[in-house]
């Protein structure tokens, strides 16, 4: 039996090779032990800060309207956003001085990031993009320790100790909180009223 796409080939067709260099950075590629994604080992790699930038304001995350992709790689591109805590810094001379940014839509994304910084603790957590935390995980560590600083002080058999965390989980949750990098990113959402 010839499928249609079977009929479509032409006998030139290459077997696919996962690149062992990130095609955004040149990092060093790596794919996890039981997961089927390959991830790029550069944190600083320009395309997963994009992506971080694009999770965070997103509606299940921080929620915040008019800050899209196009946006996101504008501000990315000028400078202004180098990480997630960058939006809270924003200002309306920087925001006008981006190409097709109007008054009123300068407006409108100064009045949204305002009012993401009321949003709940699970909602900020999930928004900070920790492997393997989703929105659910996100929401049950939040309820358990209440605060930041109580996540940030947790051990892995802590976080294990709650319902439905398993060790995959609380590794990476705790493994977040050790990072210098991303204490300092909370701080600076901190200092921002978030």
């Amino acid at each position: 039996v010839v499928g249609p796409v079977a009929s479509l080939r032409t006998g030139q067709e290459r077997t696919f090779v996962m690149p062992k260099t990130c095609p955004a950075c040149g990092a060093e590629v790596i794919r996890p032990e039981g997961e089927a994604m390959y991830r790029c080992t550069n944190a600083s790699c320009p395309a997963q800060i994009l992506q971080r930038l694009q999770h965070f304001v997103s509606r299940s995350a921080m929620d915040i309207d008019g800050v899209g992709e196009k946006l996101c790689i504008a501000l990315y591109e000028a400078g202004l956003v180098k990480d997630v805590a960058d939006f809270y810094y924003l200002t309306r001379e920087k925001l006008l001085a981006l190409e097709r940014m109007a008054d009123k839509s300068v407006s409108n994304v100064l009045t949204s990031i305002a009012a993401s910084k009321e949003r709940p603790l699970s909602r900020v957590l999930f928004a900070l993009g920790i492997l393997h935390a989703g929105e659910q995980i996100a929401e049950i560590i939040a309820d358990h320790f209440a605060s930041v600083d109580g996540i940030a002080a947790a051990s892995v058999e802590d976080l294990q100790a709650i319902p439905t965390i398993g060790p995959k989980i609380a590794q990476s949750v705790a493994a977040f909180f050790r990072q210098t990098e991303n204490l300092k990113l909370i701080e600076k959402l901190r200092q921002a009223g978030v």
